[in-house]
């Protein structure tokens, strides 16, 4: 299993239209495509909140994890017409987007 971590910071004022674009328009899609396993939307704690506990600020405000079987699968979600639908309504309300993958070599309870 491998996981996409996706960096999201939104436009100003677009946080509301951003939370919506990857809720109901790509993970929407996503969910419905094959070897997709699951998914998480992860925003940091206030910054008081992380200061408190000596942690550190993201650089950016959403972090959405979608878990994959295999990347051959995942990469091919990205080449689907569907993928070229969705993204775009994604990336046009972000200022900053950058990405990583990981092998999910050792799991409990997925």
């Amino acid at each position: 299993m491998i996981s996409l971590n996706v960096y999201l910071t939104p436009k100003n004022g677009h946080e509301d239209a951003l939370e919506k674009a990857i809720k109901e328009v790509w993970l929407a899609a996503m969910i419905k495509q094959p070897g997709f396993v699951s998914a998480t939307l992860n925003t940091p704690f206030s910054d008081d909140d992380l200061e408190a506990l000596e942690a550190s600020k993201p650089s950016y405000m959403y972090d959405m994890v979608s878990y994959w079987a295999t990347e051959e699968e995942r990469v091919a979600w990205v080449a689907r017409d569907i993928h070229q639908e969705v993204w775009p309504q994604v990336t046009d309300q972000v200022s900053d987007v950058s990405y990583t993958l990981f092998d999910c070599n050792t799991t409990w309870s997925m």
